[in-house]
């Protein structure tokens, strides 16, 4: 019998962002984000989007961030993806994360810069 996957959602919200300069015009955007996601507590996390050319309406995206599960346990997580704009100061995101524990997870989400939000759903991937 198969084992149950875990699904859910995350919500979180922009606490700074860092803007810069790489070498050919290239730049990234490093996002620090708060939030809470399904089973997993409090998360911290820095979003790193990387565009090619300022403008660039699609580039690749990093994440690396914290859970503070309510039992008091923490697990780490690390992933890559993509971004692509998506309306008006709004950007879709798609990525796979990796956590500390060996699971891992497909995600698809908006960022908004209305309200500084980031939210969606993830679901295990095996």
């Amino acid at each position: 019998m198969a084992a149950a996957k875990k699904s859910g959602e995350f919500s979180y919200t922009s606490t700074s962002v860092t803007f810069e300069q790489l070498p050919g015009g290239a730049g990234v955007s490093r996002i620090n984000l708060e939030g809470k996601a399904t089973g997993f507590g409090t998360l911290l996390a820095t979003l790193s989007m990387f565009d090619d050319a300022p403008g660039s309406q699609t580039g690749r995206t990093s994440w690396v961030g914290s859970a503070f599960l309510d039992n008091g346990d923490q697990v780490q997580g690390t992933g890559e993806g993509f971004f692509e704009e998506s309306g008006k100061h709004k950007w879709k995101l798609r990525g796979i994360l990796r956590t500390s524990t060996g699971t891992v997870f497909r995600s698809e989400g908006v960022l908004s810069l209305d309200g500084r939000t980031y939210k969606g759903t993830f679901s295990e991937w095996s």
